[in-house]
């Protein structure tokens, strides 16, 4: 008996062991696969199945039922060798493999050379030179064993053993075309597709069929993958419900996280419900081109994503469970703001706030809504609304401090400090409104979209950004001291 390293769960030979790791848990072979051998006293890494299989037989004991299974069909072919025409027995064949799992495997291996970013037409002249092997492989395979076996059983036993073969289908087959893959893929992992809202419309110089240029009008949009749908396709893996509702331990004195401070233990929505979706967003722009180049720039995109703070650490640091929300052309920024790109999101965090997501663990629909909002100090500042010049007269996001005295304010008990609340953003945001021609007042020069949440607002949103202030910023002025010292 094979054992799990995961679940502990005992498998009788290797073939039911990897596949109870490939569709229990997950572990698809790829760059990114580790395993572990779970025989008691075995720590063992290994980053292919192939490695996993040669350890396990020759490291450790063979199981009984391994034996069994390479044995079975010789003893079956002698049996049937040593009766008489008339005294065949009926010879079940049980399949090593069984088809939907086998089906899963391909498309899971489809779905990783899809996801690396490989142009649709080479997918699919892979996946039908895949077809074509397997086609192959299966007509010689039976070739074979028909020739094998014709010496020793009557024509009524080989046709039985055809009928076997053909009745094998191809898994590619169902995967041949592109249109299959994606209603394949939708079905099997809940695919969330994006939208693509228009923003308005713009000119463009193109090409037309004479060969001349001319101005025609282009739509300017951005993608959107609704978040209900991403909750609702991330909760079908019984792993992430088993972690979600995990409780977190605390210590008195001990903040190792959001939910040890007093703003979570404070906080209307969070602190009433325990399994309440803390959604916490982040934000920034990215270079698609070389950043040194003349097209600098042009291509920048923003990019919005989303975890699940109710997951641990451990989950939340891996990819697959950082999710993306909004794609946008950074310099659409500069033409329509904000609020028309948030749209969406808090239209859709509005429904979570009251109504919720049904979720496979409980019986009545979770709410939620963000919790936190994270990114450089210039990315918050353009999302939130503030001055995106550190050099302003106030540029701070969390105070009233002006610039003349942040080189001496440096502690929240400071006589004559003043944060920034609800209510002093929204004076000073219907000052704004007042009179536009204002650029800004004490650093907020727009609204955000964000506060129109129910439970989540900017001016409680202490989230700072430690690569620039301390690691780029005081750290290394402060570290030399320390040397000198």
């Amino acid at each position: 008996m094979w054992t799990c390293f995961v679940c502990k769960v005992h498998q009788k030979n290797c073939s039911l062991l990897f596949r109870h790791l490939k569709f229990e848990h997950g572990l698809c072979p790829g760059r990114s696969l580790r395993l572990k051998c779970g025989e008691p006293g075995c720590s063992s890494g290994f980053c292919t199945y192939y490695g996993f299989k040669k350890h396990l037989l020759r490291v450790h004991t063979v199981p009984v039922s391994d034996t069994v299974d390479h044995l079975e069909v010789h003893d079956n072919i002698v049996a049937c060798g040593s009766q008489s025409v008339n005294e065949v027995r009926p010879v079940t064949v049980q399949p090593a493999i069984e088809k939907k799992h086998l089906l899963d495997m391909c498309s899971s291996v489809v779905a990783q050379v899809q996801a690396s970013g490989i142009p649709e037409g080479t997918v699919q002249c892979l996946v039908g030179s895949m077809e074509e092997l397997v086609n192959d492989i299966h007509a010689q395979a039976k070739e074979a064993v028909i020739k094998c076996l014709s010496v020793d059983l009557p024509k009524q036993a080989l046709d039985k053993v055809e009928d076997c073969f053909d009745q094998l289908e191809n898994p590619f087959s169902f995967m041949n075309t592109e249109t299959k893959r994606q209603r394949y893929f939708e079905q099997k992992w809940n695919i969330v597709e994006p939208v693509e809202p228009i923003l308005g419309v713009r000119f463009d110089v193109r090409k037309n069929k004479t060969g001349t240029y001319s101005q025609v009008p282009v739509n300017d949009t951005f993608t959107y993958v609704p978040i209900l749908g991403t909750l609702k396709s991330m909760f079908s893996n019984k792993e992430l419900c088993q972690s979600f509702q995990q409780v977190k331990l605390q210590e008195e004195g001990i903040y190792k996280d959001i939910n040890d401070g007093s703003y979570f233990k404070k906080h209307c929505l969070f602190s009433k419900q325990e399994h309440a979706f803390q959604i916490q967003l982040y934000y920034d722009d990215f270079e698609t081109a070389n950043p040194l180049g003349s097209k600098k720039g042009i291509h920048k995109l923003g990019c919005i994503y989303f975890i699940l703070r109710n997951l641990p650490p451990k989950l939340n640091s891996v990819l697959m469970n950082i999710h993306l929300v909004t794609l946008f052309h950074s310099e659409d920024l500069k033409k329509y703001g904000f609020d028309p790109i948030l749209k969406p999101l808090v239209d859709d965090l509005r429904i979570l706030e009251t109504e919720g997501v049904q979720v496979p663990f409980s019986t009545a629909p979770l709410k939620g809504s963000v919790i936190q909002v994270t990114g450089d100090n210039l990315a918050l500042h353009g999302i939130f609304g503030f001055v995106e010049s550190f050099s302003a007269a106030y540029s701070c996001r969390f105070c009233l401090t002006d610039k003349t005295e942040l080189q001496s304010v440096f502690c929240e008990d400071h006589t004559g400090l003043v944060f920034r609340t609800k209510e002093l953003h929204s004076e000073h945001c219907n000052t704004l409104l007042q009179n536009p021609s204002v650029a800004s007042t004490f650093g907020v020069k727009r609204t955000c979209l964000l506060n129109s949440l129910q439970f989540f607002h900017v001016s409680d949103n202490y989230a700072v950004d430690i690569m620039h202030d301390l690691l780029e910023g005081v750290a290394q002025y402060e570290s030399k001291h320390v040397e000198n010292g």
